[in-house]
């Protein structure tokens, strides 16, 4: 899965936002604040790429890219983010759905 989001600078501080309900900011830079908004979409055990897609405009808005990973799967039913299980599921571990933690046990 890939989103576009937009990150703006003003003064020093990069805010990164996807839709109206998503925003990270920082004043580490572009790249940490699209970074910590993609935490915030995708959760803290989805591996994913960001990218720039266009360098800022002249009100100060970039875009960039946010990819999941397509290699990252459930190491016993083989879901991903674009095809998780039937009834819905979230990452326990980097490689464990939540679908398939309680057969683990």
């Amino acid at each position: 899965m890939e989103i576009i989001v937009s990150v703006r600078d003003r003064y020093n501080t990069y805010t990164a936002t996807f839709g109206s309900k998503h925003r990270a900011s920082c004043t580490g830079g572009a790249q940490q604040a699209v970074e910590r908004l993609a935490v915030k979409v995708f959760g803290q055990l989805q591996r994913t790429t960001v990218a720039e897609v266009s360098r800022a405009d002249c009100a100060g808005v970039a875009y960039w890219s946010i990819k999941t990973d397509p290699d990252q799967a459930c190491r016993l039913c083989g879901c991903t983010w674009d095809h998780g299980c039937e009834d819905g599921c979230y990452w326990i571990e980097a490689d464990l759905c939540s679908s398939c933690a309680p057969a683990e046990s």
